[in-house]
């Protein structure tokens, strides 16, 4: 029977939580909360593409089992990932009278995740959250490690702050519902975690590209979340080896942002990681066959590995890059099939990556 299988992993960071794995997980949420949250207020955060999926039966079940219940639903999409929208949310919370004693549930995509645990990381100096991915890519990259954010003017993520979440509930049922788009948007992430010592994730996804083989996306759900464990574990706040996670990003959020947010997430991390390892293969760094085995990967999964945005507007982005310190930015190179190193340049030399 399907439920019956769960994967629990241990995340050990500031706040030691578990990220719980399993098909119809929603259904029993108050059975993973009620141990670690007794009754309380709760806000549950979602937006205009999820909340009509599963907005009223979480709410059912969390005021059946004695929790009272409000909820705020903004309008999908990364635009609404913004100062406006946060400081809305934050009002609307401090209007319900939540307290520090109280919970706020994300349910949603890395929007919603970024949105809610921002507001929880600042809400009454923060109080606490559960995470509950419905999108592919959050499920297997931000609703773990408790990175949270909203986008500026002048680029993507610039204002946030680090905070754990109590609990992940990934029920993988969910993806059921999402569009390919967002099946593709997600494998983006997943290519990019084979080339962080994950190589046996890349061997599986070219036998099997999970576009066409969702029946596997539980196990590739786990395998990517403890791959994200091992480099939070030692390095929660981003000073060293976290930074590999960034792979594919310097590049993609750049464009991500010259495409106002029309190329989504994980299609410009796809297109990011093959410039950074086209410019790897010019700087000696990175096998020619090893950047044809990433491109047919990629390919695979029906994400782009070109783009129209000029290197110029890329570049641009690149300065206001959270890895940017000066005059110089911190990168992350693939060095070999499966493998991914961290480096420092200057701007300039960022630019020859590019050409």
């Amino acid at each position: 029977m399907k439920g019956t299988v769960m994967t629990r992993i241990h995340i050990n960071a500031s706040t030691p939580y578990d990220v719980v794995i399993e098909e119809g997980a929603l259904q029993r949420i108050t059975d993973y909360i009620k141990p670690l949250k007794p009754n309380c207020r709760v806000i549950i955060v979602s937006d205009s593409n999820v909340a009509p999926h599963y907005l009223d039966s979480v709410k059912a079940n969390m005021e059946h089992a004695g929790y009272t219940v409000c909820d705020y639903v903004f309008p999908a999409g990364e635009s609404s990932k913004n100062a406006h929208q946060l400081i809305d949310l934050v009002e609307y919370m401090a209007a319900q009278s939540l307290t520090r004693k109280d919970l706020l549930i994300a349910l949603g995509g890395g929007v919603v995740g970024d949105m809610a645990g921002f507001a929880a990381a600042t809400y009454l100096r923060g109080i606490d959250y559960v995470q509950v991915p419905t999108s592919l890519l959050a499920a297997v990259d931000s609703s773990v490690g408790g990175k949270t954010a909203v986008n500026l003017e002048a680029g993507k993520n610039l204002w946030g702050a680090f905070k754990q979440p109590i609990l992940v509930l990934c029920d993988p049922t969910t993806l059921n519902t999402l569009p390919d788009m967002e099946w593709k948007n997600g494998c983006g992430e997943i290519i990019k975690y084979g080339f962080l010592d994950v190589p046996g994730l890349l061997t599986q996804l070219e036998h099997k590209p999970l576009i066409k083989h969702r029946d596997s996306v539980s196990a590739v759900i786990a395998r990517c979340v403890q791959a994200k464990a091992d480099i939070v574990e030692q390095d929660e706040r981003e000073s060293g080896v976290r930074a590999l996670l960034n792979l594919g990003h310097t590049f993609g959020h750049g464009i991500e942002k010259a495409s106002h947010f029309e190329v989504h997430h994980g299609y410009a991390v796809a297109i990011g990681m093959v410039l950074m390892a086209q410019g790897a293969v010019k700087h000696g760094e990175l096998d020619a066959a090893a950047l044809e085995k990433l491109k047919a990967l990629i390919e695979a999964h029906d994400l782009p590995t070109t783009t129209t945005i000029t290197k110029k507007e890329i570049l641009a982005a690149a300065k206001h890059d959270k890895k940017s310190e000066g005059a110089t930015i911190k990168i992350v190179v693939p060095t070999s099939y499966g493998h991914s190193e961290l480096k420092v340049v200057t701007h300039e030399e960022l630019a020859t990556y590019l050409d």
